[in-house]
């Protein structure tokens, strides 16, 4: 009998699918460390689960469909409206913030084309680069930019190529992942751009498949818990790559062009919740009224 109990027990675990758009050891790791410890921290109240990577990487749009069609649980974003509007959102700023602070990534031989006094009309005339499906592109193209989109199946290798044979002028690249491409691609050629950063509001979130209302709901306790007890600052911090990024967005050399967002109809006024976890706390509590 006590077999049977146990066997029972375990076939009723839960394991949630995650999609993302691509396999290795690094990429996603910090999400999968957030969702794994908002799970384990409210385990107590709810029950242990288990996380698993769906087999095979995906586009963003695929991605979407997958979670909409019960075949994966959860992913993480950049957000926009119609995005929050079709999963399940978290809401609650997995990188601060700093997915919107794009500096440019060049060939080296552009950068006496980005002086300090380079206006944002001009650079808007240069060629840039982002990927077709991400919302950062409609943003930029809201604000003509003059963007080429490359497709989610060549994007990683292909728009690098393209600066290193001067077929684009510069590549946006949020502050967070830069480090990271520059040193998975270790081209002589490329150089982050010294003088210039692009702001507007962009946060990833967490989204859950609609069938899965109950994981939407313990993720964001876990989120809170998480903040509250300094898990989650430790969790940010440990990445060298965002240490990093802050130290880029912190420094007073740059020159800032502010753009607003054409695809998410709010803004975060403390999306930095580890400067400011109270105010940030208060803003999200605020929200959720009106969210939910």
């Amino acid at each position: 009998m006590m077999a049977c109990i146990l066997i029972s027990a375990v076939c009723q675990s839960t394991t949630y699918t995650y999609t993302q758009s691509f396999t290795g050891t690094q990429y996603g790791k910090y999400q999968f460390d957030v969702m794994q410890a908002a799970l384990d921290v409210t385990a107590k109240k709810y029950d242990k689960v288990s996380l698993k990577s769906h087999p095979f990487p995906m586009s963003q749009s695929r991605q979407i469909v997958t979670l909409l069609d019960g075949k994966a649980d959860l992913m993480w974003s950049v957000t926009t409206e119609k995005l929050e509007n079709t999963l399940l959102p978290v809401r609650f700023p997995l990188l601060q913030g700093l997915g919107g602070h794009r500096i440019f990534v060049i060939n080296q031989a552009m950068q006496a084309h980005f002086p300090p006094n380079q206006t944002l009309d001009n650079i808007k005339r240069m060629a840039c680069v982002q990927g077709a499906d991400w919302p950062d592109t409609q943003i930029l193209k809201d604000h003509h930019f003059t963007v080429h989109s490359a497709t989610w199946s060549d994007w990683y290798t292909g728009m690098y190529r393209s600066l290193e044979e001067g077929m684009a002028d510069y590549f946006p690249r949020n502050v967070i992942e830069v480090q990271r491409d520059l040193n998975y691609h270790l081209s002589e050629k490329l150089r982050i751009e010294k003088n210039h950063l692009l702001v507007y509001p962009s946060y990833e979130y967490l989204f859950v498949s609609p069938q899965r209302p109950e994981l939407q709901a313990r993720l964001y306790e876990g989120l809170t818990i998480l903040l509250k007890n300094g898990e989650l600052a430790k969790l940010f911090n440990h990445y060298p790559e965002h240490r990093k990024a802050k130290m880029m967005v912190n420094k007073d050399h740059r020159v800032v062009h502010h753009l607003s967002s054409s695809v998410l109809p709010y803004t975060w006024d403390n999306s930095n919740w580890e400067a400011s976890p109270q105010a940030f706390l208060q803003e999200f509590y605020a929200r959720n009224e009106s969210w939910f």
